[in-house]
């Protein structure tokens, strides 16, 4: 049976989950208490009311909210001073997300009543702070802590949420300059893109998308691959075409190895694990599972360390129902250690996901609903200091961090871009976008200079990965297969490139836009790859290690449109590793 677990929501449905149910828990004590306080409180012409009120309540816990809504407008309409009725009117606001309308039905119920159940002031003041109104949250709750007579275990609820509040109207009183751009339409859509790593040498972003699947009620993720030409990010592409269902992908700094989730695998330990594949001769490897790293419970999310001997994860323990980051190391034999989960100044009682070390080796971030922040899960930094210590976290601020959730962060080597994946309004209740935003100087990492590589070496590090890239400066003027005469250096980097790897044979694939008939530009793609593979022939290079291809206008890089001035990114000549030549 194939096992739909999604490997970056998983846990944050999970943690909302509990949450609601400890809400209905909350309210199911009122309504066991109401039928005593009903008696008690009113008289035989509020029977209607009780009524009402009970139908509502039944409505509520079949999760139909706009009928229990109705019912429960008809008992206050009998009664408006029905406690209960005013609660449940507020709790089935809340599910509706209408925080205006919930926050009018607490204060209307404290009105009737303040010490029917002052514990609601609670709520109502996470409330409050939801919508900015901190100095209002404040008060409230000194309000409920200035009685005597709660729990003590309220009571530090309470506290807590008052340190919360505090903490909070401080973030937004002081903000961080972030400049949060969404990517566009190109690389975000409608289901919900992770962000997983980007490579500043060739401008390559790697991200997970989740989306519906086929099957009813599931979802599936998959591993895609973007790159910006001319400030403008193209049609994203599996990265791992054989394999389905994978995400969080994180490559070693080599490039030769990929790190991912998979939920679907029959060698799997639990719903969900942790897998690698290695390149090999231009391919990639069958997965394997590092079982040393997983175990019965939920494994994700993995980031290697720059220099490969540390693997970052997290985990989800099956018994708490929380998430904790973990790091496991790499003895000289290959074999990873048994993992160790990270300090408790790191992990809390609630969900830390989503480690991301940067190439320092020393800054590490991640997300975190369990350390004071702005509200569901905000992004955190840690600093490792020379004794291997992780310093207490820091919040990144607001308006990067907000009331909705930062899941994924991600910061280039040279800590000159920054992206992250932010929850957005209004699409859906868990969509999710990448952002780039400008890091705050504060939650910068040291810049490395890594994986900047020389022009020389970029065709082996790219084809190594086994994917087809652009060739560079190589040029066609509009409607021509004529290489131009400034095409001189992007043709010998490829015979340099061949000349240094002499058992490398290549597959060139001539692309163009759509202007023009389909007939025309697959003839005319076909004739750019062999002008291309005709240059490196006179240069020196063999026939026979060389195989050259058109695609017309089938695999544009944007979408094609007439008269845009970014079609000639889609007129271009490609190259990738072909092991299908027989050369001598």
């Amino acid at each position: 049976m194939r096992r739909h677990i999604v490997t970056s929501l998983f846990l944050l449905i999970m943690s909302k989950s509990l949450l609601k149910i400890y809400r209905l828990l909350l309210l199911t004590m009122f309504v066991m208490l109401s039928d005593f306080v009903f008696s008690q409180s009113y008289n035989s012409s509020s029977k209607k009311a009780e009524k009402y009120f009970k139908a509502s309540y039944q409505e509520f816990i079949n999760e139909n909210y706009d009928k229990s809504l109705s019912l429960v407008i008809k008992a206050l309409d009998k009664n408006d001073e029905y406690r209960e009725a005013a609660l449940l009117r507020a709790e089935i606001y809340l599910e509706l997300k209408n925080d205006s309308l919930a926050i009018a039905s607490y204060e209307r119920l404290l009105e009737i009543d303040s010490m029917f159940f002052p514990r609601v002031a609670i709520s109502l003041s996470r409330l409050y702070a939801k919508c900015f109104r901190f100095d209002d949250s404040i008060e409230l709750l000194k309000w409920f802590l200035s009685l005597t007579n709660q729990k003590e275990i309220i009571r530090q609820s309470a506290l807590k949420q008052l340190s919360l509040v505090e903490f909070q109207k401080y973030l937004v009183e002081n903000p961080v300059d972030c400049n949060l751009t969404n990517l566009g339409s190109i690389v975000n859509t409608s289901a919900d893109e992770y962000v997983n790593q980007y490579y500043v040498n060739e401008n390559k972003l790697i991200f997970t998308k989740r989306y519906k699947s086929d099957l009813k009620d599931s979802y599936e993720e998959n591993v895609f691959v973007t790159t910006m030409y001319d400030s403008v990010w193209v049609i994203p592409q599996p990265l791992l075409k054989e394999i389905n269902n994978i995400g969080a992908a994180n490559f070693s700094s080599d490039g030769n190895k990929i790190f991912f989730s998979d939920s679907n695998r029959n060698d799997g330990l639990s719903s969900c694990d942790i897998y690698f594949v290695e390149s090999e001769n231009g391919r990639w490897s069958e997965p394997e599972n590092i079982k040393s790293v997983n175990t019965s419970d939920w494994e994700s999310q993995p980031c290697v360390s720059y220099d490969g001997k540390e693997l970052y994860f997290v985990r989800r323990n099956k018994q708490l129902g929380t998430s904790d980051i973990y790091v496991s190391l790499i003895d000289n034999d290959g074999n990873w250690s048994r993992p160790q989960r990270l300090s408790s100044n790191i992990n809390t009682e609630g969900n830390e996901m989503a480690p991301f070390l940067h190439h320092d080796g020393k800054t590490l971030y991640f997300s975190s609903d369990g350390h004071l922040g702005m509200g569901g899960y905000d992004l955190f930094v840690s600093r490792r200091d020379d004794s291997g210590n992780w310093s207490d976290p820091v919040n990144m601020g607001y308006p990067l961090n907000t009331k909705n959730d930062e899941l994924n962060i991600v910061i280039s080597n040279d800590a000159k871009r920054a992206f992250v994946s932010v929850s957005s309004i209004g699409l859906s209740d868990t969509n999710y976008d990448i952002y780039e935003f400008d890091i705050d100087d504060r939650f910068s990492p040291e810049p490395v200079d890594v994986d900047i590589l020389p022009d020389e070496d970029y065709y082996a590090i790219a084809t190594d990965r086994g994917e087809p890239v652009v060739l560079r400066n190589i040029y066609f003027e509009f409607d021509s297969f004529e290489l131009r005469e400034d095409s001189e250096l992007g043709i010998m980097s490829i015979v340099n490139f061949l000349n240094d790897n002499p058992f490398v044979n290549i597959l060139l694939e001539g692309h163009t836009d759509n202007v023009g008939g389909e007939e025309y530009n697959l003839i005319l793609s076909e004739k750019r790859a062999e002008s291309v593979k005709n240059a490196l022939i006179e240069r020196g290079v063999s026939e026979k290690r060389i195989k050259a291809k058109g695609c017309g206008s089938t695999q544009p890089l944007l979408p094609n449109k007439l008269d845009d001035e970014l079609n000639f990114l889609n007129r271009r000549v490609t190259m990738s590793i072909d092991n299908d030549i027989d050369s001598e």
